[in-house]
C-alpha cells in the first residue's frame, strides 16, 4: 500500500481544490499519479463539507506523496477568498506540512555561506 498523510481541509479548500484538480492531471514532472483516486476523495469531502450547505470545521483527506505534490501545483500564495486574503497561503502551509512529513528523512546540504552548485568554472562561464 502506498503511505498516505492526512491533509485537514475547509469547506472553502475542498471547492477550490476540487475545482482546480482535473480528470487528465497526471501529477508533476517528478512524482506522476492519477487524479481519478483524489478526485474520488476530494468529492467525497465535498459531499460531506457541502452537499447540505457550507459546514465548519475540517475534514480530513488522505493523500499520497504524489498527489500532494499535485496538489500544491494547483495553488499560490497570491490565492484569496471572499473572506480570507491568505486563503493561498494558509493552504499552501497545510500542503508543505504534509511534503514535509513525506520528506523528514531528507538530508540537507550545510548552510556553510558556500554554493556547491557553482564550481569555479560555472562562475566564470
Amino acid at each position: 500500500m502506498i503511505p498516505q498523510q492526512y491533509l485537514e481541509l475547509t469547506a472553502e479548500e475542498v471547492l477550490v481544490l476540487t475545482d482546480r484538480v482535473l480528470n487528465q492531471d497526471r501529477g508533476t514532472e517528478d512524482m506522476g499519479c492519477s487524479a481519478y483516486p483524489l478526485l474520488l476523495r476530494l468529492g467525497s469531502a465535498y459531499v460531506e463539507m457541502l452537499g447540505d450547505g457550507k459546514k465548519g470545521g475540517e475534514v480530513p483527506i488522505a493523500v499520497t506523496e504524489a498527489e500532494a505534490w499535485l496538489l500544491r501545483s494547483k495553488v499560490t500564495s497570491g490565492d484569496k477568498s471572499q473572506s480570507d486574503p491568505l486563503f493561498g497561503v494558509k493552504l499552501l502551509c497545510k500542503i508543505y506540512r504534509v511534503l514535509l512529513t513525506y520528506n523528514s528523512g531528507v538530508t540537507l546540504p550545510e548552510a556553510d555561506g558556500r554554493d556547491d552548485e557553482f564550481t569555479d568554472e560555472r562562475k566564470a562561464a
